[in-house]
C-alpha cells in the first residue's frame, strides 16, 4: 500500500506542474491581454487533454479566491444595509 501512495504522489507532481503553468498563462492573459498571450494559452491547451483539466482547476481556484475576497464585503453590506445617503 505505501507503494501506491508513492505512485499517487509522483502522479500529482506533473499535475501540479500543469496547474502552475495554467495559472501563469492565465495570469499573463488576464493582466496583459494580447494576441500573443492568448495564442500561448491556446497552444498549451491543445498539447495535452490534461492541460485543459489543469486550466479548469486554475480558473476554479481564481474564482474561489475572488469569492473569498468579495464575501466579507457582501456580508457587511447585508449586515449594515446599503451605503446610500
Amino acid at each position: 500500500m505505501p507503494r501506491r501512495t508513492a505512485m499517487a504522489r509522483s502522479a500529482s507532481v506533473p499535475a501540479q506542474a500543469a496547474v502552475d503553468t495554467a495559472w501563469v498563462l492565465f495570469c499573463r492573459l488576464h493582466d496583459a491581454p494580447s494576441r500573443d498571450h492568448a495564442d500561448q494559452l491556446v497552444q498549451w491547451l491543445g498539447e495535452d487533454p490534461r492541460h485543459v483539466r489543469a486550466f479548469d482547476e486554475a480558473l476554479t481556484l481564481w474564482a474561489l479566491a475572488g469569492a473569498a475576497l468579495v464575501k466579507p464585503v457582501l456580508d457587511e453590506t447585508r449586515r449594515c444595509g446599503p451605503d446610500l445617503q
